[in-house]
């Protein structure tokens, strides 16, 4: 007996053929479209293999400026020039252009060398009579830990300089970063090298480095 059909009807379809004499095709078709009706059958559905996992790289976007290179940016920020390559799926690193967005993954290793913590138009600071730098980076840059270090200070509005993120390096050194739009990092936080420490509304970074109080002329010790 054929599920969905009683045996008067299953019974019907050998006497239709004996009378009728279809065709040996058209026998087959009818005897098939007759069957189509007493199961479904059901697709093998095939294993889906899960999407791969791809490694998470911390890092941050750039905007390359006039008279840059891949070279130049990638020493700016201490990371290798063909990770950078890579990191942006460029097919020839020698050529980049003005106002394009660069991914900048932070270095894998922090260096105990200062490296630029924004990018752009750079000169020295007219706001103190210090040794500092103005760097006036695109509205909206990230600043970056030029060296790893500990949040000393992490305040709003520092009389004279505003939002403001000092970090202590540990080895006698301070680094300063003023005149951000916004902080990204707490007091006691530790950050690596080249992690976001705040970002830049329309005001320049203005930029600073100590030694056991002393100012240092940043351009001796970035690269």
């Amino acid at each position: 007996m054929h599920r969905g059909y009683s045996t008067v009807v299953v019974h019907q379809f050998s006497k239709l053929a004996t009378r009728v004499r279809f065709p040996l095709p058209a026998y087959w078709l009818l005897c098939l479209s007759a069957c189509l009706g007493c199961a479904a059958v059901q697709p093998v559905a095939r294993p889906v293999a899960p999407p791969p996992i791809l490694p998470a790289i911390r890092g941050s976007y750039y905007t390359v400026q006039p008279g840059e290179t891949l070279w130049r940016i990638a020493r700016d920020f201490g990371v290798d020039v063909h990770a950078l390559a890579r990191a942006n799926r460029l097919p020839n690193p020698t050529q980049v252009k003005v106002g394009q967005q660069l991914f900048i993954p932070t270095p894998a290793v922090s260096s105990h060398r200062f490296l630029w913590p924004a990018r752009g138009q750079t000169s020295r600071s007219v706001r103190t009579a210090t040794s500092g730098l103005d760097i006036q980076a695109p509205e909206g840059s990230f600043v970056r830990a030029a060296r790893a270090g500990r949040v000393a200070l992490a305040a709003r509005n520092l009389q004279g300089l505003g939002p403001t993120v000092i970090l202590d390096h540990g080895d006698g050194y301070v680094s300063v970063y003023a005149g951000l739009d916004q902080l990204l990092v707490s007091p006691g936080v530790r950050v690596e090298q080249g992690n976001p420490v705040g970002r830049l509304g329309g005001s320049p970074l203005y930029f600073e480095i100590r030694y056991q109080t002393r100012l240092s002329d940043p351009l001796r010790l970035l690269p």
